[in-house]
C-alpha cells in the first residue's frame, strides 16, 4: 500500500492512470487514497477511449476520493502531418476523447504537437509544420472546450518553434522535465522562460536512452534545480512512471527532496 500523499505538497500531485498490469479503473481504484490527481494516459488513437461503465466508475472514484482528473490525450495522431486525412482522424479523435471525459471534469487535457509524420519521419519545412498545426488546432478548439484547460507538452524539438501558436490560442504549457533532460535541451532556460505558464510538470527519469523510469535516475544536480524550482509552484506535478517500482522509487526522492513530515 502507498502512503497518503494528497495535500503534502504546495503542488498537486498525481500519477498515471498505469501503474499497475490492469485496467484503468482498478489502477485509479488502487491510486485515488494516495493523490490529489490521476492523469488518465489515454495513449492510443484507438482503443483507450473509456467506455460509459468505466467513465461512470471514475466519478464514482472521483466522488469517493474527492480525486482530480487530468487527461492525456493519443500520443499516435499527428496534427502537423502532410495528409489531410491523416490530420483529420487526429483531430476526430481528440474532439471525442474530450467529449467523452468532459463529465469527469478534468482539470486538463495534455496534447502533442509532434513534429513527426504518421511514419516516423520528422517533418522539414517547420513553417509548413507549423500552419498545419494551426489549422489542426483551430478545428480542434471547435469542440468548445476552455483554451486554459489545454495544456501542451514539451517534446524532442526546441519549444520556441511553437510557443507564438501557444499564447495565440491561450494554452498552458505541460513542462516535462523527463523529456528535456533527455534530449539535452536547457531545463534552467526551460524554467526560467516557461514555468510561469506551466499548468502541469511531467517528472521521470531516464537512462540509456529508456524513458520513464523513475526520477532516482535523475542527474543529481537535475533534482536540485527542480526541488529550487518548485517551492512556489502551484500547478500539478505528474510522476510519469508506468510502474510501482518506478512510483515507489520516485516518491522515495520527492519526500527527501520536497517532503513535509
Amino acid at each position: 500500500m502507498l502512503r497518503n500523499y494528497r495535500g503534502r505538497f504546495p503542488f498537486k500531485l498525481a500519477t498515471t492512470s498505469y501503474i499497475y498490469p490492469d485496467e484503468i479503473v482498478p489502477n485509479v481504484a488502487k491510486l485515488a487514497p494516495s493523490f490529489d490527481e490521476i492523469e488518465l494516459v489515454l495513449f492510443e488513437s484507438q482503443g483507450s477511449i473509456p467506455n460509459k461503465f468505466q467513465i461512470n466508475n471514475l466519478i464514482k472514484l472521483s466522488h469517493l476520493h474527492r480525486l482530480g482528473f487530468n487527461v492525456h490525450l493519443p500520443i499516435d495522431i499527428f496534427l502537423g502531418d502532410e495528409s489531410e486525412e491523416v490530420r483529420s482522424s487526429g483531430i476526430s479523435v481528440v474532439k471525442k476523447m474530450i467529449e467523452r471525459t468532459l463529465c469527469l471534469k478534468p482539470s486538463l487535457y495534455t496534447l502533442h504537437f509532434d513534429l513527426r509524420n504518421k511514419n516516423g519521419r520528422e517533418q522539414r519545412d517547420i513553417e509548413a509544420w507549423r500552419r498545419r498545426i494551426i489549422q489542426s488546432t483551430k478545428e480542434i478548439m471547435e469542440c468548445g472546450i476552455e483554451s486554459d484547460r489545454i495544456s501542451i507538452e514539451t517534446l524532442g524539438y526546441p519549444f520556441e518553434w511553437i510557443e507564438d501558436i501557444v499564447k495565440e490560442f491561450a494554452f498552458s504549457i505541460c513542462l516535462d522535465f523527463g523529456h528535456i533532460l533527455l534530449h539535452g535541451q536547457d531545463l534552467r532556460l526551460y524554467l526560467k522562460k516557461y514555468l510561469a505558464d506551466t499548468s502541469i510538470i511531467h517528472i521521470h527519469g531516464f537512462r540509456n536512452g529508456i524513458d520513464h523510469l523513475g526520477i532516482d535516475r535523475l542527474p543529481d544536480v537535475s533534482l536540485k534545480l527542480i526541488s529550487s524550482s518548485l517551492h512556489d509552484y502551484r500547478g500539478i506535478v505528474s510522476i510519469e512512471v508506468f510502474s510501482i517500482d518506478d512510483l515507489k522509487r520516485s516518491l522515495t526522492i520527492l519526500e527527501e527532496k520536497w517532503g513535509r513530515t
